[in-house]
């Protein structure tokens, strides 16, 4: 295999508040000299913490670590409602605050974990018709999205004011925390949007282990394969590389070794004898199937 050129691998971004998703990755490209960068999962621009992007080749890789559930930080004002549902928004009404104890706050917030059916902002990325939502709410259309599906993992009130609640909660993807302020606000008889939002997690992508824009992004880059360390390894014959790269089935006398138990359609990393990554597969009973392979000049 040839030496790749140019930078690849995963950052771990701490995105300011102020920018949106895309000034990050305008960023990144500025300062890494690529084209090919991408973003694991959009970010509201008043929110902060944790984007992912993925550089050169790793771009082929965004969608497995996009998927992964996110962890946020969120405080929430009641007795407001604003268009967007967030504290930039126009507001369109006010509400009272009926007195709240924990005890209450906690059992409506219960109610939400598990499988929900949300409905998402009209100020949002979802494209209807090929146009975002944010652009036609823009111009004095709001449509309001179909409901959808998502999972919260967890759910936990923080602090509590009489007016404001801050929550953490860990959620599928596709998950809106503006939709969940809103819904939260309604079950305690008033209004609720995000006063301020931190994503504290995509994964294993952490805050703490995040970096600024205005540190040497280059120096910060995690390699490909260490960026998807959500999935388990196995290792392939020489024999079965050639078959694997040219992306034909590799049998299960191809593999060497594999990394802990492995179940039938589980997602893994696959490396060659010596360890060497190659992309990602499917492994399924009757062998392993490519997925995502690295070019093979990489």
């Amino acid at each position: 295999m040839k030496k790749n050129q140019g930078p690849s691998g995963f950052l771990n971004i701490n995105k300011p508040r102020g920018l949106t998703s895309y000034d990050v990755v305008r960023h990144a490209k500025k300062a890494l000299k690529t084209k090919k960068i991408g973003h694991a999962g959009n970010l509201d621009p008043d929110a902060t913490g944790v984007l992912v992007l993925g550089v050169g080749t790793a771009t082929r890789f965004l969608s497995l670590v996009m998927d992964l559930p996110k962890e946020y930080i969120a405080e929430i004002q009641l007795g407001v409602l604003t268009d967007t549902l967030d504290a930039v928004g126009q507001v369109l009404d006010r509400k009272p605050v009926p007195p709240l104890s924990r005890e209450q706050v906690e059992a409506v917030l219960q109610q939400f974990k598990g499988e929900i059916e949300q409905i998402p902002p009209s100020f949002s990325a979802i494209k209807i018709e090929g146009k975002r939502l944010y652009e036609l709410a823009r111009e004095g259309i709001l449509v309001t999205p179909k409901p959808k599906r998502v999972t919260i993992y967890a759910i936990e009130l923080l602090e509590m004011e009489p007016d404001r609640l801050k929550i953490r909660v860990y959620a599928s993807k596709g998950t809106y925390v503006r939709s969940l302020a809103r819904d939260i606000g309604l079950k305690l008889g008033t209004y609720g949007i995000v006063h301020s939002l931190v994503r504290t997690r995509v994964g294993h992508f952490r805050l703490e282990d995040s970096v600024d824009l205005d540190q040497d992004l280059a120096q910060h880059l995690i390699p490909t394969d260490k960026g998807l360390s959500h999935l388990p390894q196995v290792y392939l014959r020489d024999v079965a590389v050639r078959h694997f790269i040219r992306g034909s089935r590799v049998s299960t006398s191809g593999i060497v070794r594999r990394s802990g138990y492995i179940r039938s359609f589980q997602l893994v990393r696959v490396y060659d004898e010596e360890e060497r990554f190659l992309g990602v597969g499917v492994l399924k009973w009757e062998g392993l199937y490519p997925k995502r392979l690295l070019p093979v000049d990489a």
